[in-house]
């Protein structure tokens, strides 16, 4: 239950507190803001693993706590989620070791290779995120000519006839348009983003 998973931040974050002193407070609230940023995709990860409320609750809040007592040994700059899912998915191993009853017949061969997709489907997110991103700076860089025909083509949903008729244009000129605008999106995303496809 997503109340859970509340009260288990309010108990990590407490427990942070407790073990937090005046040094490590700069790590605590690096520690909280990459951890609150993460952590209902951190939930879903576990769940989609255990698919049973009580256990994902259990996990998680394992997991939570040794995210905190080991974040000492995560290195700033690396991906968050990565090293997240590794631990979450070791206590998720550790726990179907301890209550066989929880394995739904699972092999560990399928939790390694649902884990190692698990990894990827982020991997892609995280991709696609970047993309829109950039998508978003590029069309702050457009002219206004082109700022409007994005604007009617792509965020009103307009056909070229439309905007020809609202604009005094010819239907021409604004496919003409609509296939410049595309081309220079096409190549400002692609131009920022080609080393973050590999």
């Amino acid at each position: 239950m997503l109340s859970s998973t509340v009260s288990s931040n309010h108990y990590l974050a407490a427990v942070c507190a407790h073990q937090t002193g005046v040094n490590n407070a700069n790590s605590a609230e690096v520690f909280k803001v990459l951890f609150e940023k993460d952590r209902r995709r951190l939930y879903a990860y576990i769940f989609a693993f255990v698919s049973d409320r009580a256990i994902a609750d259990d996990v998680f809040q394992e997991t939570s706590l040794t995210l905190w007592k080991e974040f000492d040994k995560f290195e700033l700059g690396t991906n968050f989620s990565k090293w997240a899912n590794v631990i979450a998915f070791n206590r998720i191993r550790r726990m179907r070791q301890e209550k066989g009853k929880y394995q739904l017949g699972l092999s560990e061969d399928f939790l390694t290779e649902f884990n190692n997709n698990m990894a990827q489907f982020d991997t892609d997110m995280v991709t696609k995120e970047k993309r829109w991103q950039q998508l978003e700076q590029c069309c702050a860089l457009l002219s206004s000519p082109l700022k409007s025909i994005y604007q009617g083509f792509y965020v009103q949903n307009l056909t070229a006839q439309n905007i020809a008729d609202n604009t005094g244009r010819s239907i021409h000129a604004i496919r003409k348009s609509v296939h410049k605008l595309r081309k220079r999106l096409f190549d400002c995303v692609d131009k920022h983003t080609s080393g973050i496809d590999q």
